[in-house]
């Protein structure tokens, strides 16, 4: 983190006046980011133990990751995607004893805690004191389910992400990143906090958009494109489909010139639709425990299909169809747990094509079918995923009769023949036999990346009736 605090200090002395981040209220200059980052880091300094950021974004978050990185604390986001239980899971779990928020009464319940707002601190110049290392950040895996685990990381994972991503990109002060995944999120943190201010470009929020991940109208996103004309933004598979489907015959604003894809699997097609809409997607494959990112595409290598070259100071293995990942980005370990190997096997099936990272599937994900057939869910997935309607998909076994199920989440009607039609050349054994087709609002289905919960997706098939398939003789030869 030391490139960051060092540009930030630098762009709050040369260019003090150029807007540095905007949200929906409010803009800050390099010189007030500076001032406020440090006023806070006094206050938080004096802190013990773990504190939580209790927001939801914009330029209030990006002042207290700053300021409790500064002051060399642990954080941990809240976010505002997860379930009460699941935050009161992190707050127990991370031995939370201090929440920074702009709502203390989200946390009346807890009268233990210690509230601090994001603006409160004695006032300080811009003379940002030198980073001294140390801080580190928690981040829970997501889910609608279950308990999260804190993926702990420090000064090692960060400082090779930035530095790594920071060639891939290669963003300057000429670049606007338009931020719509939560900030709790650590690759939104990288890409839209750390990354800019190492660059000196400019990011701005809107809050409208990022709710069209949680399945809210699109418009509100699409509207943000052409309103700001970012250079780059980050966004996942799902969303890049919701908005090449909304654009329609328009195309995307000519200022892109990098859109990271992530978190995700993206089928070629959706890549090459994205492409044709005018946006310049890049995907790539990563994951919280390896600090984000490990493989991405970029200018001048883009192969649709894969997720890219393994990025610099990484080393790639794939042992019995495992990817294995080893480097500095690789985590300290779970939050009260063992010290993490230094080879990460992540839990991800995958080859390589050429020097490039394709990427399987998820090995737990993987289905046993009645018959002895192992099927890689994705593998049928991503075909429909092409279609830019649809949100997301799951396949499932229904416990029931052993019969294969897909689960179609879509944002506008698609018949079954056109179902059909994409899973046409699958063999017999991997064709679903039944279909369900719901929408984006569909309680707990899509964690906020637009993947499946493949056990929130097992119990809906479990209980809501299914279309059945018409399966083509001619396409059912296994």
């Amino acid at each position: 983190m030391q490139q960051v605090f060092d540009a930030l200090k630098y762009h709050a002395e040369t260019r003090p006046d150029d807007i540095a981040f905007e949200d929906d209220t409010q803009r800050i200059n390099w010189r007030d980011l500076a001032i406020r980052v440090e006023s806070l880091t006094r206050t938080v300094e004096t802190l013990e133990g773990t504190v939580g950021i209790g927001l939801s974004g914009g330029i209030d978050y990006v002042v207290a990751d700053l300021a409790l990185t500064l002051g060399a604390k642990r954080q941990v986001p809240l976010p505002f995607f997860f379930s009460t239980e699941q935050n009161a899971h992190v707050l127990m779990n991370a031995r939370v004893g201090t929440v920074i928020t702009s709502h203390p009464e989200m946390f009346s319940a807890l009268p233990q805690l210690k509230l601090i707002s994001p603006l409160t601190g004695p006032a300080a110049s811009c003379d940002l004191r030198p980073y001294s290392g140390g801080a580190e950040r928690i981040i829970y895996t997501s889910g609608s389910s279950g308990s999260p685990k804190g993926v702990v990381l420090g000064d090692r994972q960060l400082r090779a992400s930035i530095g790594a991503l920071s060639r891939v990109i290669a963003a300057d002060a000429s670049d606007t990143h338009l931020s719509i995944v939560p900030l709790a999120q650590l690759l939104e943190q990288i890409c839209g906090i750390f990354l800019p201010i190492v660059a000196g470009a400019k990011t701005v929020f809107r809050f409208e958009a990022t709710k069209s991940l949680f399945g809210a109208p699109i418009e509100p996103l699409v509207d943000a494109f052409a309103e700001i004309r970012p250079t780059t933004s980050l966004l996942a598979p799902a969303i890049l489909g919701r908005w090449v489907n909304a654009l329609g015959t328009d195309k995307a604003p000519d200022s892109l010139r990098f859109v990271a894809v992530g978190g995700a699997s993206s089928s070629p097609s959706l890549i090459h639709a994205a492409r044709n809409a005018g946006i310049p997607a890049y995907e790539g494959y990563g994951l919280s425990e390896c600090c984000a990112v490990v493989a991405m595409n970029q200018p001048g290598d883009n192969q649709p299909g894969t997720v890219g070259q393994i990025l610099d100071g990484l080393t790639v293995e794939i042992d019995d169809g495992e990817i294995v990942v080893s480097g500095p980005t690789v985590m300290q370990g779970y939050l009260n747990d063992e010290t993490a190997p230094d080879e990460w096997r992540t839990g991800d099936l995958g080859h390589f094509d050429g020097d490039r990272l394709v990427v399987d599937g998820r090995k737990d994900a993987l289905l046993v079918t009645g018959a002895g057939r192992n099927i890689s869910p994705e593998w049928v997935e991503q075909r429909v995923n092409a279609d830019p309607r649809i949100v997301s998909s799951v396949l499932s076994i229904r416990q029931s009769d052993g019969a294969l199920v897909l689960i179609i989440v879509a944002v506008a009607a698609v018949s079954l023949n056109e179902i059909e039609a994409y899973l046409s050349d699958l063999p017999g054994y991997a064709r679903p036999s039944a279909v369900i087709v719901t929408d984006p609002t569909e309680p707990g289905l899509l964690f906020p990346v637009g993947t499946p919960n493949r056990s929130v997706a097992a119990s809906l098939i479990g209980t809501r009736a299914a279309q059945p398939m018409i399966l083509q003789p001619e396409s059912i030869a296994s």
